[in-house]
């Protein structure tokens, strides 16, 4: 498919709609996290793009960051050093594991992209936390006002809101392909195109995902079939992973990742003032594990489980990973407990280290789930 095959390229900094934007004088701003308000940066005719890794050794970041450092954090910071991100204006930063709050400060130290900000995001959800975090929305959106010289109005955000609720609700079509059996979408596929969301001006994109949809019932490489997984984890920015799964016998049918499912799930509600609406979607959105609650988090996982049909669960925690790595057993015995699902957890690093061991795993769990279907 035409349109896949474009969306692949995508998942760069430098692919050809960022390219076009700086072309036309645009701002760009990177972003680090899931919390970050899109919306806002985007009302200002800037365009947000998530800061990804690479799958190679961080031998740059490796000089600044200790060795117990999160792996993506660390590579994230190092494609920086590289020059990857020459093309940003500035970033902003969500206060959310303690490892990217303070890399913040060797991004402002090390890096030559000219203008940051921190979001400093609250990790619980009552009602001092919605004031608190409406305050923080607007000292953010004065800033981008000011640093940027844009006007972000009440209009142009009700405008950027529909955009992105959008592309959420065709995010969700894309993933219902995945309830079929054999789906029409594979997993590392799905991953390819949220990531992409992530990267495009939100308008392209839906047009993107617009002609996908139409091309998906005539696609002629339909997935086969395999055992159906769920994969649960923190932040995965590659589908490398998944096609291992996929290579063993694995179906990855649904997420539950901040890079995935988490990132589109929940729109802004439109008919309320823009910024407290954006407040309310950010702040109440499926958490995170450094939220203060798991149980919306393990809610979600049990609930995609069940409407995606899934014979097993694959937990994926990044090595240093501390909220991931607290909350993983938990949700495995909630799982196992309540579900009566199959489970196997995994730690990784951020590189191709360690494949070898994690396929063996992955293929033990397949066959022992087939032998049990």
């Amino acid at each position: 498919m035409e349109s896949l095959k474009l969306i692949r390229t995508l998942i760069s900094a430098n692919n050809k709609f960022i390219s076009e934007w700086k072309r036309l004088k645009r701002p760009v701003l990177g972003y680090t996290c899931s919390y970050t308000p899109e919306e806002i940066i985007s009302a200002g005719e800037i365009l947000p793009i998530r800061i990804l890794g690479s799958l190679e050794p961080p031998k740059l970041a490796d000089v600044h960051v200790s060795t117990n450092v999160c792996s993506f954090a660390k590579s994230c910071f190092n494609n920086a050093l590289k020059g990857e991100y020459s093309s940003l204006d500035g970033y902003v930063f969500s206060h959310s594991c303690d490892n990217q709050k303070k890399i913040y400060d060797l991004w402002r130290r090390y890096t030559t992209i000219p203008k940051a900000y921190f979001i400093n995001t609250p990790h619980s959800t009552n009602e001092n936390s919605r004031r608190f975090f409406r305050d923080e929305l607007e000292k953010f959106r004065e800033w981008l006002m000011k640093s940027f010289k844009v006007e972000i109005s009440e209009e142009n955000l009700r405008s950027t809101i529909r955009t992105f609720n959008e592309n959420r609700r065709l995010l969700r079509q894309v993933y219902d392909l995945r309830k079929g059996n054999p789906p029409l979408v594979l997993g590392s596929e799905a991953l390819e195109i949220v990531l992409s969301s992530m990267m495009t001006p939100k308008e392209e994109h839906n047009k993107l995902l617009q002609v996908l949809l139409e091309e998906i019932d005539t696609r002629e490489d339909v997935p086969k079939e395999g055992v159906r997984l769920l994969v649960s984890g923190s932040i995965m920015d590659n589908s490398e992973l998944l096609r291992l799964i996929e290579s063993v016998g694995g179906s990855v049918v649904a997420d539950d990742l901040c890079t995935g499912s988490r990132y589109f799930w929940d729109l802004v509600n439109e008919e309320e003032e823009p910024m407290t609406a954006i407040t309310e979607r950010y702040l109440h959105k499926i958490p995170s594990s450094f939220m203060y609650s798991s149980e919306e988090r393990f809610r979600h996982t049990r609930e995609m489980a069940k409407l995606f049909d899934v014979e097993g669960v694959l937990i994926f925690s990044l090595k240093f990973c501390d909220v991931h790595s607290f909350d993983a057993p938990l949700l495995a015995e909630e799982l196992r407990e309540e579900d009566g699902l199959p489970v196997l957890c995994l730690e990784w690093d951020h590189s191709l280290s360690g494949t070898a061991q994690l396929r063996t795993r992955i293929e033990a769990f397949i066959e022992m789930l087939e032998e049990q279907i």
